[in-house]
């Protein structure tokens, strides 16, 4: 379990120091009470044991969340020594969410880093035996290209040995739950998205796609 967690803690350092390319959602939840969200004062959590992590990530969602009219609060902004709640028992729950609502927060989004997925391809490359394998069955004379396709080669075959690599690929599983805390406890949950970026290739277009993925499922 120890070194679980230090994976996901490398893996989210990883995340935040490269980036998005292409991030995509590829999931999204929203119950029957998800409307109860309207009106209501939102605290956003990221959660990550890193501190500046936790501080960016919450303030993209907080402005991308204010730009669609929600009143949206960064936790590190409200409550700047929560911690993680290592021991989940139901009344440590109940305290939290208590503190919560007494500072006026009905509505409560987490987001995480929930999984890394690791892939590796083998591929080949070259091996080519004949001319017409190598160029696509396209003749290089001048005449044999244009006019006439059954024009004899008139350059022998380029022989190449062939090359097998692995090419490896990272996809980075990012989510966001959404509670609504003034509801009873089997109703509480509003939300869940999901958003997937492979080989990211700048920290901060991660942090402005998750986001903006976040505000739209969310508006």
């Amino acid at each position: 379990m120890r070194i679980a967690y230090q994976f996901l803690v490398i893996a989210i350092v990883g995340l935040f120091l490269t980036g998005c390319s292409g991030m995509k959602l590829a999931n999204s939840y929203k119950s029957d009470d998800f409307e109860t969200l309207r009106n209501k004062k939102m605290l956003v959590v990221a959660r990550t044991p890193i501190e500046n992590v936790r501080k960016t990530y919450e303030l993209e969602l907080v402005n991308k969340l204010k730009a669609k009219g929600i009143n949206a609060v960064a936790s590190h902004m409200a409550f700047p020594t929560l911690e993680r709640i290592d021991n989940k028992t139901a009344e440590r729950i109940a305290d939290v969410v208590a503190m919560f609502r007494k500072e006026g927060f009905d509505i409560l989004t987490l987001t995480s880093l929930k999984d890394v997925q690791e892939q590796e391809i083998l591929r080949r490359a070259g091996g080519y035996n004949s001319l017409p394998q190598y160029y696509s069955n396209k003749y290089i004379s001048l005449r044999g290209y244009y006019d006439d396709v059954n024009a004899a080669p008139k350059l022998p075959p380029r022989e190449q040995d062939p090359v097998t690599y692995v090419e490896k690929s990272t996809t980075f599983v990012l989510e966001a739950v959404t509670y609504n805390l003034a509801l009873e406890e089997e109703k509480r949950l509003l939300s869940v998205i999901t958003a997937e970026v492979t080989n990211p290739d700048s920290g901060k277009g991660v942090r402005t796609a998750f986001a903006k993925i976040i505000a739209k499922e969310l508006k």
